[in-house]
């Protein structure tokens, strides 16, 4: 399985060729024009934000920490010894003064239902046309998953270079879906399997790639995959329904809310919002096709 690496691609042929088909691709040129690029580094951070107070994933007893410690520590940082992950940080509701550099926004993203002004306020997350801030030491890994309502996911560097592991849709059966929690796997950590535990492992098909500096990923929804970070690096992903994912986005958050014990007879009714809301979408003129 081959991820292709293109550039000068067109907004109608990355939906025809990747996303309707979700096929996931690394693309060079789609955030060439953000200020974050050769701005965003660990030093500026430190310089900036520097008494920025953050939670890291990972972090002892979840503790905060001023950003200049954090920054300072990605130095030590080793894929035998990774510092704690600076991650899903919300831009525009938790760090607002970010958001200008990476503007315009992708024209790869910008097709977002969830945005819609027909989805409530606030719901099913936090604003519209979010983007998330990750930042990461070498080694840094994160567990095998795909991401949560079978959203798409592009992800781009700002800054540094980081792997990409995937594994299609198909391949769920050797990769050990958690009883509680179906999108992540049961095995701790994806770079060192233990094959006796996870047997099944070993038959699944996978393809990696590294992005580096000014290059996005597309995952399409329902991608398994997880990351290792190969140099300090800086990211910033956005999540995405539109036409050729909106339906899969209905099942998924209903059986979701389910599986997790919400108010089950509220369940229907989110359903059939939902499902009238993505027919009226769909009545846009080049609705899906931008």
């Amino acid at each position: 399985m081959i991820i292709e690496r293109v550039g000068g691609l067109s907004t109608r042929n990355f939906i025809e060729n990747y996303v309707a088909p979700r096929r996931p691709v690394v693309l060079t040129d789609a955030i060439h024009d953000w200020p974050a690029l050769g701005r965003w580094t660990p030093s500026w951070f430190r310089k900036t934000w520097g008494d920025r107070v953050v939670r890291c994933r990972g972090a002892k007893n979840n503790a905060p920490v001023k950003l200049a410690d954090y920054i300072d520590g990605l130095a030590t940082s080793t894929e035998a010894a990774p510092v704690p992950y600076l991650r899903n940080v919300n831009i525009q509701t938790d760090w607002p003064e970010l958001a200008a550099d990476i503007t315009p926004r992708c024209r790869f993203t910008a097709d977002d239902w969830l945005s819609s002004r027909l989805m409530p306020k606030g719901w099913p997350r936090v604003a519209r046309h979010l983007n998330q801030l990750f930042i990461s030491g070498t080694g840094t890994t994160i567990p095998l998953h795909y991401d949560e309502w079978m959203m798409h996911a592009f992800i781009s560097n700002v800054h540094g270079e980081k792997e990409f592991t995937l594994f299609p849709p198909d391949q769920t059966p050797f990769l050990y879906p958690k009883d509680d929690y179906y999108l992540v796997s049961r095995i701790p950590n994806p770079y060192h399997v233990d094959r006796d535990a996870f047997p099944l492992f070993e038959k699944a098909a996978t393809a990696s790639i590294t992005i580096g500096t000014g290059e996005s990923i597309f995952l399409p929804c329902g991608w398994w995959h997880t990351t290792r970070t190969v140099s300090p690096c800086i990211s910033v992903s956005s999540n995405f329904v539109g036409a050729s994912n909106w339906d899969s986005f209905v099942d998924e958050l209903c059986t979701m809310r389910d599986r997790l014990g919400a108010s089950r007879w509220k369940t229907p009714l989110i359903r059939t919002y939902l499902k009238t809301t993505g027919a009226l979408l769909r009545l846009q003129p080049d609705a899906g096709h931008h």
